[in-house]
């Protein structure tokens, strides 16, 4: 090609539909693929590198991240892993789906770059996003994340809009990059009916050469079908705003659960926030950790990306953690007051195998406890005891913060578990509602539909007891 350069490299999409909302979220790299094939009448710029962006891979990246909501189907004969499910997985969910051939439903996000020449610069003048041939309707397993956090992108990333298949449009631009310079933007495209292919092109000015430049999935056009019911329920969703982690859902066989008439009611772990000392323990050494740790003069910030990437890849809280249960009522009704109580039904475990590597990091000041300003009540684990009442009567008044959004409201817990390196606790939640009238509600709550998995920490609060333990203000304590 004479030194030409045309290539498109990983490609990226994925599905988001919340609340109505479309917002972007990470997807994970794809080798690269052939260069970019143009549409009818369309030709790539022979001097314009056109180049996707990983957005999961980068997760150790100290850079701010969106979050969101996305869902996609899973074409059938693939049963979701274990390890794919759950608070914290949203990655791990998002590698398997696309590993096979997910379609994304109701709405897709396209993160991408362009590279001028070295010798000249481009302009964009306008972007459409092109509906190909019909699909079948995808059949399988509905899968979905709530508030996966993107930190592949940095938040500078412009969004240049929000176009539908169903109702094209030209979008015009005006984009620049100088010689050798790069310019890119995220372009949310929507679906209320189609299921179709779909690809984005961009009319690009190269000097004064006019080009039209195809953004598709390594040579394939992308997939986009409409959106489907949600998987999680109100509560999953409200406890987002509370600082809880991700969370990764999974329906078979695609048939829609009834969303609920009454109350609904979840818990998700919180993560640390700043001042907050974080223990964590996981099967094997992550080196992502010690990347991020090797330069540790952030105050406030590393300990909250070293918890994030032991999460994602599976890790368990240890120690101590914080919960939020969070209550929503989708009906519509006005604001409602209660009492809520709270036990764990728990099962001790003792982990098989060579013992856990353990993780600590201590904030800059740090304190020896987690989230306990927000916790009504903590309870600790130790022994074998089935059944731990946590809080009785606790208060609760839904309240709505905008018109016609349903009435919520949160209450947190902690949990303690101290012991062995290799005992674990597995516990779900009983949660009874009785509302102003006397009525009763009781809830079972899970991560997911499996237990929350608490790990013992050993006895003494030094950070001398972890493995691997850092303070964020430059000292390496183990590892």
């Amino acid at each position: 090609m004479n030194g030409r350069r045309v290539f498109l490299v990983a490609f990226l999409v994925t599905a988001a539909v919340w609340a109505g909302v479309a917002v972007p979220w990470a997807s994970t790299a794809r080798a690269p693929g052939p260069a970019a094939t143009p549409g009818p009448g369309a030709s790539a710029g022979p001097n314009i590198a056109v180049e996707g962006r990983d957005r999961a891979a980068g997760r150790q990246a100290l850079g701010l991240a969106w979050s969101s909501t996305w869902s996609a189907t899973v074409p059938k004969g693939s049963a979701v892993p274990y390890r794919a499910l759950g608070a914290g997985r949203c990655a791990e969910l998002f590698r398997w789906a696309t590993g096979r051939s997910a379609v994304a439903r109701g709405t897709a996000t396209a993160a991408f770059t362009l590279t001028a020449p070295e010798d000249r610069g481009l302009v964009v003048r306008s972007l459409r996003v092109v509906k190909g041939r019909e699909l079948p309707p995808p059949e399988g397993t509905d899968v979905e994340c709530l508030g996966a956090a993107d930190h592949g992108l940095p938040q500078s990333m412009e969004s240049w809009g929000r176009l539908s298949l169903d109702h094209p449009r030209e979008l015009k631009l005006s984009r620049s990059a100088g010689p050798g310079g790069t310019v890119g933007g995220v372009i949310e495209t929507r679906t209320a009916d189609c299921s179709c292919e779909w690809w984005i092109e961009l009319e690009v000015w190269e000097g004064d050469k006019r080009r039209t430049v195809r953004i598709d999935d390594a040579g394939a056009p992308f997939t986009l079908a409409p959106p489907v019911a949600r998987i999680g329920t109100p509560a999953d969703g409200g406890a987002l705003k509370y600082g809880t982690t991700d969370l990764a859902l999974a329906r078979e066989g695609g048939a829609a659960d009834r969303p609920p008439k009454g109350l609904s009611v979840s818990a998700s772990r919180l993560l640390a926030g700043n001042l907050q000392e974080m223990w964590m323990v996981a099967d094997r050494e992550l080196p992502e950790v010690g990347r991020l740790t090797a330069n540790l003069d952030v105050p406030g910030a590393v300990c909250q990306h070293v918890e994030r990437i032991l999460v994602a890849d599976g890790a368990l809280p240890a120690g101590r953690a914080a919960y939020a249960v969070s209550i929503v009522d989708p009906s519509g009704r006005q604001d409602l007051d209660g009492i809520v109580d709270v036990s764990l039904n728990v099962r001790k475990t003792v982990r098989q195998g060579a013992p856990p590597t353990g993780y600590g990091c201590y904030p800059d000041k740090w304190v020896l406890r987690s989230n306990d300003g927000q916790t009504a009540g903590t309870a600790r684990l130790s022994g074998d005891t089935p059944h731990l009442p946590v809080l009785s009567g606790e208060p609760v008044r839904l309240t709505r913060e905008t018109e016609g959004a349903p009435a919520t409201d949160a209450l947190f817990l902690g949990v303690e578990a101290w012991g062995p390196d290799e005992v674990e606790y597995h516990f779900t939640l009983d949660v009874t509602v009785v509302d102003g009238s006397g009525k009763r509600a009781r809830h079972t709550v899970d991560d997911a539909g499996r237990p929350f998995v608490l790990a013992a920490r050993p006895d003494g609060m030094a950070p001398r007891h972890e493995k691997h333990a850092s303070y964020e203000t430059g000292h390496r304590l183990g590892g």
